[in-house]
């Protein structure tokens, strides 16, 4: 196959380049505008419990879930003087004129959201529309609201969600702009001429700028998330590149033979092509593990690393050889190294391959302690979600929500919706009357229940005003409302009761994406009555259900995905021990990378540096998603690795000069390829989004110990251990495995 399509291609060369023009030059636009078409956010999913219970809220409570913040303030004026009021007044006067806005809360409808330490209120606007429509809608709105002498900062939900879109289309901008200069000067030093070094940047550019362009395609019809485009794009740099790298250094190693131009293609298209198909095939495994998922941000990962992994395949194996064949031995041309500097036998490989093979037990000992003591801290990990800190404090909204967290206590405790729904025999319940005695005795045994759980410091409810009260005197209270004065008592009576239904705002000290938060939210949900039915709605309801969807599955994606890995390495290969060896040590490199997240952004050292706010958790998406993309790119690297020892044995017969030659013909490469991935991934930690943040350092960590510890060192150390063992395959089972065909 590969040695026909090789052919294919260099009798075509000019028509192959011309069609890439073209597909390149129609894609261009719609590169551009993918951003436009992506939605913020999408770890939630309809069917989420927290989902259905925020629907209930709205629905039976006639609650909004979503509001607009403002926060306004004066150097001078008292919140409550006629000046302070009246200018607010004035600013959300136009509010009430739009359908989209069904409530307007200022400090005089609730004194608490007046700040005890400045000159400062909380005004919320809620909303009766979903997020998606809320962030266009934020732009029109926010012409309405003329702060005058005020100072305004808007915050909230829609303003958050469209701060995190426009800050990851810039994270994106900023990383492109670092990564392809610096990526082109380490292809240098690889290479050591110009027009090999330009050849996989513009080859591998163009792959991702194809890919990018199936997103916007693919999101006309399917909802993606933002969050997807920076991941896809650091994937389809990084290995668009390595693939057109590999294929770029194999041809000049054919060259350097003695070989004619069309031979080196095909050389290089039956070894290298083969490699980078596999390579591709594991990547793709871990990668469209992603779409098992039900959380979208998840889902457009994993559809968005297919569409610019296979694009770069394409390109790497189509444009590239049609480029060389046209190229041929130009590709060496405009040298900015010595050309003694690429034979093997300066490089430092050689002394390196030599020292492990005589020292296998020594290597392998030391190596594979430092590994485990990198992945150990990955044992304290604590999954959460993120709220407003991912983003910089540069952005409004984000200052919008510090005021909030710093002066209102926002977000530093926890409240948790729980919704009561009175159970009847018929559709009469839903004039139920919240107030007669069996019911508020109904009413009474849940709010008392919650109070008892672990982690609550209160509830609020129309039963649980006054602990020296029970059903009796509540029945009582509530035959003469009039009688009540308290202004936060009738609020509660006001929002919390309609018929057929009673809310419970539970309190708790803890902070709402701790783990223990989320074991309250379990306790709530176990709680049972044949009277009623209880809705848990809320942020740490929702992550409660995020963290319950994506690790019920985790586990059991893993492992399917190892198998099928290993199988596609053992028909690679044709050896029992070897692909075994690869998976082991690709997870005690995911592991690694891991504990760097744990120990950076869960324990919050060197968040000054990098500059982003610790949040004491993970979010808990990310090490899915490292596993997806880690996976697949340190299976390349040894495939590559594999494919040269394979290569030589299959010549030789010999296992230790086999492992020591396959190291010295791969290790420049490997790790030309591994630091240009390391740089693309690093260069997104410049992201003003911690979590992309996130992805770019654990990728760039895991790569360089992957790359350092377990290719260079630990994996021949092992290879010149195990011997001739290495290519053991039972007779049985080499005559059921189906044949890879090799060009020799």
């Amino acid at each position: 196959m590969f040695n026909a399509l090789g052919i294919f291609v260099i009798r075509r060369k000019y028509a192959v380049v011309i069609a890439w023009f073209v597909i390149i030059l129609v894609a261009a636009p719609f590169f551009t505008q993918a951003a436009n078409f992506l939605k913020p956010g999408g770890f939630s999913n309809e069917s989420f419990p927290s989902v259905q219970a925020r629907k209930v809220l709205q629905e039976r409570l006639e609650l909004t879930t979503l509001t607009v913040d403002f926060v306004f303030s004066h150097p001078d004026w008292s919140v409550f003087e006629p000046r302070f009021t009246g200018a607010i007044s004035s600013a959300i006067s136009g509010l009430t004129e739009f359908e989209e806005i069904d409530s307007v809360l200022t400090h005089l409808d609730d004194p608490s959201r007046a700040s005890a330490l400045s000159n400062t209120v909380h005004v919320s606007a809620g909303l009766t529309i979903e997020l998606e429509e809320s962030v266009e809608f934020l732009e029109t709105v926010t012409e309405y609201v003329d702060p005058g002498p005020l100072t305004m900062i808007i915050t909230g939900g829609p303003a958050l969600y469209r701060d995190i879109s426009l800050a990851s289309e810039r994270d994106l901008r900023r990383g492109e702009i670092v990564a392809f200069p610096i990526a082109t000067i380490a292809l240098l030093i690889v290479f050591g001429t110009l027009v090999a070094a330009f050849l996989p940047a513009a080859v591998g550019g163009g792959g991702v700028l194809v890919g990018v362009a199936l997103v916007f395609f693919m999101s006309q019809g399917i909802d993606m998330s933002v969050f997807a485009l920076n991941i896809v794009s650091l994937l389809g740099i990084g290995i668009g590149i390595d693939y057109s790298l590999f294929y770029t250094s194999r041809f000049q190693e054919e060259l350097r033979s003695g070989k004619s131009v069309e031979a080196s293609v095909l050389a290089a298209h039956s070894e290298a092509g083969q490699a980078i198909l596999f390579s591709a095939v594991t990547s793709l495994i871990g990668l469209l593990s992603l779409v098992m998922f039900d959380v979208m941000m998840l889902r457009s990962v994993g559809i968005g690393a297919v569409a610019v992994i296979l694009a770069a395949l394409v390109a790497a194996l189509t444009l590239m050889p049609a480029l060389l064949s046209i190229l041929g031995d130009r590709v060496n041309r405009f040298r900015v190294r010595p050309g003694w500097a690429l034979n093997s036998k300066f490089s430092v490989w050689v002394p390196l391959s030599n020292w492990v093979m005589r020292r296998p037990w020594f290597v392998l000992i030391p190596t594979s302690i430092i590994l485990v003591m990198l992945a150990v801290p990955a044992l304290s990990m604590r999954l959460g979600t993120v709220d407003a800190t991912i983003l910089p404090d540069s952005l409004e909204s984000r200052q919008g929500y510090d005021v909030l967290r710093d002066e209102f206590g926002f977000a530093l405790k926890t409240v948790i919706p729980v919704v009561y729904i009175f159970a009847e025999e018929d559709d009469l319940f839903l004039m139920s009357d919240p107030f007669t005695r069996e019911n508020i005795q109904r009413a009474f045994d849940v709010g008392h229940a919650l109070e008892r759980l672990d982690g609550v410091s209160g509830v609020s409810s129309i039963v649980n005003l006054d602990r020296t009260f029970g059903p009796n005197q509540y029945e009582v209270l509530y035959r003469h409302p009039e009688s009540i004065t308290d202004v936060a008592a009738k609020r509660i009576i006001e929002d919390s009761v309609r018929p057929g239904a009673i809310l419970f705002l539970v309190h708790s000290d803890l902070h709402p994406f701790w783990p223990e938060t989320r074991q309250l939210v379990t306790d709530i949900r176990a709680l049972t009555s044949s009277d009623g039915e209880l809705y848990v709605s809320g942020g740490a309801s929702e992550i409660t259900d995020i963290i319950n969807t994506l690790y019920g599955k985790f586990p059991v994606i893993v492992a399917v995905v190892l198998v099928v890995t290993y199988v596609s390495l053992l028909l690679l290969f044709r050896s029992v021990l070897l692909p075994l060896k690869a998976v082991i040590l690709n997870v005690l490199s995911i592991l690694a990378s891991y504990g760097a997240l744990v120990f950076v952004f869960q324990e919050g050292n060197f968040s000054g540096l990098l500059n982003f706010q610790a949040m004491g958790v993970i979010e808990a998406t990310l090490p899915i998603l490292l596993f997806a993309i880690i996976f697949g790119l340190s299976m390349d690297y040894e495939i590559f690795l594999l494919s040269r020892v394979s290569e030589a044995y299959r010549r030789t017969g010999e296992n230790e000069a086999s492992v020591a030659e396959g190291l010295q013909r791969s290790g420049l490469i490997i790790t030309g390829a591994a630091s240009i991935l390391i740089i693309v991934a690093a260069s997104f930690v410049l992201a003003d989004v911690v979590v992309v943040k996130a992805i770019g350092l654990g990728l760039a960590i895991a790569v360089f110990v992957d790359v350092t510890l377990v290719r260079a060192l630990i994996a021949p150390a092992i290879m010149r251990i195990a011997g001739p063992w290495n290519w053991w395959l039972p007779d049985w089972l080499d005559r059921i495995l189906p044949k890879v065909k090799r060009v020799e």
